[in-house]
């Protein structure tokens, strides 16, 4: 059952099919609990997608109703959930009225589409069910002043510098670690504001790991709006030691072309995957904001086979908080259990607001969503405190309170997920806690990644690069708002608003779970995430102009999965206002290459 090609000009719809997923999660359990007569059977996606998933009668007869109105149908590789696709044109005939649209802008480059409320009974046959009022469609068109992925700490010259101090507010620390080396040079190594990744790797053990790895590991890396550039892929291998591989990319719906701008949350994911596993196979699904269902679905039913590893970098409140959507938020935990049925490890980032994703208007502890999942690895993060031969000196549960700066790292108790049995002993709460697994996450010294500037559309694109520490997460890409509006949640209330420049005057809460008690997580292996970049504001300033931008970060560990492994980073990051360009001294050694370094502060689950 193959996946639907998108094409210009389409816009889709889900629609959930009437599957029989009663006994799924228990054939997770048993594939993934040691002791189990399964433990470690997986099964293919089209055995598991027909024990659990719709029947060919099922899918025939949807098929021909929606065949009626004029729309076309596919049913997904899990057999959980079908796209319901056509043109503008198609969709007013088949509903008698225009769909609602809203246009895509600079900001945001993607059109809203939006179904009436009363729609004909045969775009819903009996046992299905429309799982989202709207949809997004990528409009390349409007590309060109994208504002940052989230906001940043504002400009100072000085490396330990917060992005909104407060009088009370500790000097950032920096790396420690020796030696540091790198094939670059640039502002934020020689003030030591960032790790290498040959620093974390050894800190982490990831040449033995990587002594002991056999065969090809397949990394699939989930771009949810973003983008990435080849370029800042090698200029980045150049400067850090590593061949950067061919990342082979797939469009998922409403992105027929590829998005036409380099992203730090998507560029930092690949880079770093490909410094920790330069030899891996890496594809990348390219999605709109709200297109986590569609990624999954595109990762695991690839025609090539499965992948070894998932990466996701996103998320947004937790979806037991949120309960406007539950047919969408089951279909996609399905559609997770099928991924970890098939023996694919799923790692997604547990958020940078500690224990109150949702905002602290909303009583109790709130995470996020997928991380709290009970199908997937929930990644988080710590702060990282180097020595002499890049030896851990110390690792604690990242809070950057003290610096000035409301993030830290997701986690807490699940509401509604009981505990895993890979948790006994470990967490002695009756409901699942997260995160699973922590590793490197703070601001600074946080993760560096290589990313391509964009001015304003009157100066173009800019023929440097620029260096950027990683930053704090929120949860979605771009804004919670916007991420929000991709997925059909309610953006007041129960999601967290974006942050402005200025500081909040309640931090988040930290997680409870330290990374040294962190409980073994399901059938995993490892992971990447983000960072963040000038994409907007006036024309770049001449050189003798330029500013220093503050921080950012990143994390990662390396854990094996059966005979392949891969990088498994937290991701974070941290809103700010709209950064303007920064000219810095650039890098590279290789000749013939010019560029910038610089750093930038953004922020996932």
């Amino acid at each position: 059952m193959p996946l639907p090609v998108p094409k210009t000009g389409e816009v889709t719809f889900y629609l959930s099919l009437p599957g029989s997923t009663t006994g799924l999660g228990q054939a997770v359990a048993r594939v993934a609990t040691p002791g189990s007569s399964q433990y470690r059977h997986f099964s293919s996606l089209d055995r598991a997608a027909r024990q659990f998933g719709a029947t060919d009668a099922q899918i025939n007869t949807v098929a021909k109703s929606i065949s009626t109105l004029g729309l076309q149908f596919a049913a997904d590789p899990t057999r959980l959930f079908g796209r319901v696709t056509g043109s503008t044109q198609q969709w007013q005939t088949a509903l008698g009225t225009p769909l609602s649209k809203q246009a895509a802008t600079a900001s945001s480059p993607f059109i809203t589409y939006r179904l009436p409320q009363e729609i004909p009974a045969a775009l819903q046959p009996t046992g299905t069910g429309l799982l989202l009022s709207q949809t997004l469609v990528y409009d390349p068109t409007a590309e060109g002043n994208r504002p940052p992925s989230g906001n940043r700490p504002t400009s100072t010259s000085e490396a330990a510098n917060s992005a909104t101090p407060t009088k009370a507010a500790k000097p950032w620390p920096v790396n420690t670690g020796t030696p540091l080396t790198a094939n670059c040079s640039a502002p934020l190594l020689q003030q030591r504001r960032v790790y290498t990744p040959q620093q974390i790797q050894t800190t982490y053990g990831v040449d033995p790991l990587r002594a002991q790895a056999s065969g090809t590991p397949v990394i699939t890396v989930l771009d949810l709006g973003g983008g990435w550039l080849p370029s800042d892929l090698k200029l980045a291998g150049q400067c850090f030691g590593y061949a950067p591989p061919n990342v082979s990319q797939t469009q998922g719906d409403g992105v027929a072309a590829a998005i036409a701008q380099a992203d730090d949350e998507t560029s930092l994911d690949l880079q770093t995957a490909a410094a920790v596993a330069p030899g891996a196979q890496v594809r990348l699904v390219q999605a709109t904001l709200g297109g986590i269902l569609d990624g999954f679905s595109r990762a695991l039913g690839d025609g090539r086979g499965v992948p070894d590893v998932i990466s996701l970098s996103f998320g947004g409140c937790a979806l037991a908080e949120n309960r406007d959507l539950p047919a969408y938020t089951a279909v996609i935990n399905a559609v997770l259990a099928m991924t970890a049925l098939a023996g694919v490890s799923s790692f997604v980032a547990a958020g940078d607001s500690g224990s109150t994703t949702c905002g602290t208007g909303v009583p109790g502890t709130t995470l996020s969503y997928p991380a709290v999942s009970p199908f997937v690895t929930a990644v988080g993060g710590t702060r990282l405190t180097l020595g002499r031969g890049n030896t851990r000196v110390a690792e604690t549960v990242w809070n950057d309170s003290v610096f000035g700066v409301s993030g830290a790292g997701g986690g807490g108790v699940t509401r509604r997920q009981p505990r895993p049995a890979y948790q006994d002993g470990a967490n002695p709460q009756n409901h699942r806690a997260v995160p699973d697994v922590s590793a490197l996450a703070d601001i600074l010294p946080g993760w560096p990644v290589v990313i391509t500037p964009r001015c304003r559309p009157s100066v173009g694109p800019v023929a440097r690069r620029r260096l950027l520490p990683r930053p704090p997460h929120w949860w979605p890409p771009r804004s919670v708002r916007r991420v929000g509006q991709g997925l059909g949640w309610p953006t007041a209330g129960s999601t967290r608003p974006h942050r402005s420049s200025r500081p909040s005057s309640t931090s988040p809460r930290a997680a409870t779970t330290s990374p040294e008690s962190a409980a073994a997580r399901p059938p995993s292996a490892t992971t990447p995430r983000a960072g963040w970049a000038c994409r907007t504001g006036p024309p770049c300033p001449p050189p003798s102009q330029s500013r220093a931008d503050p921080p950012v970060k990143p994390g990662h560990t390396v854990r094996r999965t059966g005979s392949s492994w891969a990088a498994a980073q937290v991701m974070n990051r941290s809103w700010g206002s709209a950064p303007t360009c920064t000219n810095a001294t650039w890098v590279n050694r290789a000749p013939g290459h010019a560029g910038a370094v610089d750093s930038h502060d953004r922020g996932s689950p």
